[in-house]
């Protein structure tokens, strides 16, 4: 299980004790409103909060790779997930990610999917990686598209839910750390 470390984050596996701050940071208002597991309700939240956690933890254990939780250096917080997941029903990986609202606008989702772009590129020979947002979601389309995601498709179903479709092929990924 790897971990990375970016300038201002460290990206790790989730570890049993995470459940707690990572439950905190779900039961935020509006912190899952774009996921397809929302919910208003906090017990729900709570119990969707750590199958998530368990199903990160079992990506790294079956795949080789799975999402990160995402620790500030500076404080040692716990202040979302980030990462890379295989979706083998759509036959691709997947970059998502969650921030805390409090750690929101500093740019780590940006920095944390540069990291894990590279790692699925560089480490793991992947040919291209996919995300998804809902159309409402404009702050994670910004993140997308300043990793240099293009939106491959109009609306597609995914997740049980109507989404835009992005992808970064290996190649685009290259020329873009190059400068180009």
């Amino acid at each position: 299980m790897t971990r990375m470390e970016t300038g201002r984050l460290l990206l790790r596996p989730f570890e049993e004790g995470d459940r707690p701050g990572y439950r905190a940071i779900r039961l935020k208002p509006g912190v899952t409103r774009f996921l397809p597991s929302h919910t208003e309700y906090p017990a729900e939240a709570a119990r969707r909060a750590d199958a998530a956690v368990e199903a990160f933890r079992e990506a790294w254990k079956q795949d080789g790779y799975g999402p990160w939780a995402v620790v500030e250096r500076a404080s040692g917080h716990l202040v979302g997930h980030l990462g890379l997941r295989r979706l083998p029903e759509r036959g691709e990986t997947e970059l998502l990610f969650l921030i805390d609202p409090d750690a929101q606008g500093r740019g780590y989702a940006t920095e944390g999917g540069r990291a894990a772009l590279a790692y699925g590129f560089d480490r793991l020979a992947l040919p291209a990686v996919a995300a998804f947002a809902l159309p409402e979601n404009a702050a994670s389309i910004a993140v997308l598209e300043r990793l240099g995601m293009r939106r491959s498709a109009g609306l597609v179903r995914a997740f049980g839910l109507e989404v835009l479709r992005f992808g970064i092929e290996v190649r685009d990924f290259q020329r873009r750390a190059q400068g180009e």
